[in-house]
């Protein structure tokens, strides 16, 4: 467990001055020790993923590449940009943050089944090979993967070695919180900003606080909730924009089903438009990142965005025609969406995908399964929010006559367009997706602004000191309240010979990489079938699924192109 406390405490220094350097270059040169240095970890992350992105086009993120990208940030920043100050806050905050990584991390398992599926074994192609062309045929999930696999990947190095890979998530999760706790006592923020961060913190401490529970769902979730506070704090337009536009593009690149985000920065660009608004170091480097982006999905899976069929090029010959194949973006779309319409809770004879999502039939289905689990996971989070609603109801009633003459706090049109974006974007998830890790940052980002203009005016509001100070009292009954959940986890194990880091080489904590079955042809692996149950973290490309006899692969040896392959069907029949 030392082991855990130094590598979370070193590489949230080295997030930190990631960050430092990005926010310098991209946002504003005017970087203050008073700034929450919890976000820049956000921003460092943001950064090494374009690094990372940009890299794997033309190498693979093996060991040398993952020391330069640790290494040479902390060099450049200490040569050319040395801030003293600053650096002794990153050490400062980076041991609190090493403490809830330690907590939450220990012991843990990594997040099932998908883990094990597509995250570990993506991360192993990235680590192993240079970007693979057509790979989303050998697993379908390979063709829409997160850009925290990335991140994940170029934690792999000869500090971290491979249980680095584990590191980003729980370090972003971390860092958010301590966000949160810094934005609730920022003495510059509306009261309406701090009880949206404080009931956001509520509910993360709740119910998004163990590391098996985060998967690439919960950064993304995260990260929306991120943009919705910014965007509503009282920030001059122009960082407003870069900041949101930064934070829209992350959410993407992590979750598409949180895209609505994007209408944060139009909105405020449009607000106030001004030329410098347009062309800039931020915009320029996102349109970069996302050019790149789409890049890599194309290849990787003929599709711009995989599953939509309609940014799909079928010209491409790694395109899957076959809609029988789960590899085809027509097929593995409805699959998508059926199953998180609750189609593998049917009673009675099963529907097809296409005819079970064909009207709202589904409804009743999802009623009896799904919704029922969103029930049963809110409920803790519920029952604490209506307690604490009911002391402020008793509390305004025995003050009903007390600053009486007290002036209504008016809210900017910014909190009505965020209610209405997270409204639409809850209607959407409904509609099209309804699991709640796949859209919680708009369910509950809502019912957080429609909650404001309820108790906005609320006597308890008034004095600010006093309200903070019993937030403060809230907060460490909470953060109480985790370390003890976490704890009945970690102590049992402590005197057990396991391995404290979350498994990624297999589901019962071997510390060594799977051996499965080589799929030859031509004399040639050309990937790798699990032998019992997921791949894990082990020799790439892995799959669980066998493709069949029609599958082929075309090594390109142009002078210029060594090293890269081409996963395709025969499909010409």
């Amino acid at each position: 467990m030392i082991e855990i406390f130094v590598f979370s405490f070193l590489s949230s220094i080295h997030l930190y001055i990631c960050g430092y350097l990005f926010y310098y270059f991209f946002i504003s040169k005017e970087i203050s020790i008073k700034n929450n240095i919890f976000e820049l970890a956000l921003y460092g992350a943001f950064g090494l993923c374009f690094l990372a992105l940009f890299l794997n086009f033309f190498t693979s993120l093996n060991k040398t590449i993952n020391n330069l990208l640790l290494f040479f940030p902390i060099i450049f920043f200490l040569i050319f940009y040395f801030n003293k100050d600053f650096l002794k806050k990153a050490f400062k905050y980076s041991v609190p943050i090493a403490i809830l990584f330690l907590i939450t991390i220990s012991y843990d398992n990594s997040y099932r089944p998908d883990a094990g599926s597509y995250h570990l074994p993506y991360i192993s192609i990235l680590n192993e090979n240079k970007i693979l062309i057509g790979i989303n045929n050998i697993h379908y999930r390979f063709g829409h993967t997160s850009i925290m696999q990335y991140l994940s990947a170029i934690y792999n190095n000869n500090i971290f070695n491979e249980v680095g890979v584990t590191i980003p998530l729980c370090l972003i999760f971390c860092n958010f919180v301590g966000y949160l706790i810094i934005e609730i006592f920022n003495k510059k923020n509306p009261k309406p900003a701090i009880i949206f961060a404080f009931i956001i913190l509520t509910f993360i401490l709740f119910r998004v606080n163990r590391y098996s529970d985060f998967g690439n769902d919960a950064p993304a979730n995260l990260l929306f909730f991120y943009l919705i506070i910014e965007s509503l704090k009282k920030n001059e337009n122009f960082l407003k924009i870069k900041k949101t536009l930064f934070a829209s593009l992350f959410v993407f690149l992590n979750k598409i089903t949180l895209l609505l985000g994007f209408i944060i920065p139009i909105y405020f660009f449009l607000k106030n438009f001004k030329f410098n608004f347009l062309f800039n170091k931020m915009n320029i480097f996102c349109f970069f990142f996302i050019i790149l982006y789409l890049a890599k999905n194309v290849l990787v899976s003929g599709c711009l965005i995989f599953p939509i069929e309609q940014s799909c090029f079928k010209s491409v010959y790694w395109y899957d025609k076959d809609s029988k194949r789960g590899s085809n973006a027509i097929n593995t779309r409805l699959e998508n969406e059926a199953w998180t319409k609750g189609w593998v809770n049917q009673i009675g004879e099963r529907k097809d995908y296409k005819t079970y999502i064909s009207d709202f039939n589904w409804l009743k289905t999802w009623k009896n399964s799904e919704a029922k689990r969103i029930i049963k996971k809110m409920i803790p989070f519920t029952l604490f929010s209506i307690l604490l609603f009911i002391i402020l109801f008793f509390y305004e009633y025995k003050n009903r006559n007390k600053y009486k003459f007290l002036e209504p706090i008016k809210l900017n049109i910014d909190y009505y367009v965020n209610l209405l974006i997270c409204f639409l974007g809850s209607l959407l998830w409904l509609i099209k997706f309804p699991v709640f890790r796949y859209g919680y940052g708009y369910l509950i980002s809502f019912a957080s602004i429609l909650i404001i203009l309820i108790i906005k005016d609320y006597k308890f509001f008034v004095d600010v000191f006093k309200f903070k100070k019993k937030i403060k009292y809230i907060i460490i009954i909470l953060l109480t309240g985790v370390l003890i959940k976490n704890s009945n986890r970690i102590y049992p194990n402590l005197y057990k010979n396991i391995d404290p880091w979350p498994e990624i080489f297999s589901s019962s904590k071997i510390n060594k990489k799977k051996e499965n079955t080589p799929i030859v042809k031509n004399q040639k692996i050309i990937f790798y079938k699990a032998k019992k149950g997921e791949c894990y973290y082990s020799k790439s490309p892995c799959t669980h699924f066998y493709n069949g006899s029609d599958f082929k692969l075309n090594e390109i040896n142009l002078d210029n192109f060594q090293g890269y392959k081409i996963y395709y069907f025969n499909n010409k029949k």
